[in-house]
């Protein structure tokens, strides 16, 4: 792999977890507004939060791991 081709992968993993933070304040709006009157929509997207951080932890550590081959 490139130095080139290595940067253009950090990019697209950094697109990455900007979408899932994107979706996650989304969750969060969602909770916020109808999760106070339903439990099961507020435990939903609970959850999906829960996911979209492993998600992103995820991604980090790919990051990491090619920026220290940079």
């Amino acid at each position: 792999m490139t130095r080139l081709e290595k940067l253009e992968t950090l990019v697209k993993i950094e697109e990455g977890i900007q979408s899932f933070q994107d979706r996650i304040a989304l969750c969060q709006e969602t909770i916020e507004t109808s999760g106070s009157y339903f439990r099961e929509i507020r435990d939903k997207y609970t959850d999906k939060i829960h996911t979209y951080m492993m998600c992103i932890k995820r991604l980090n550590e790919r990051f990491n791991k090619i920026v220290v081959t940079l």
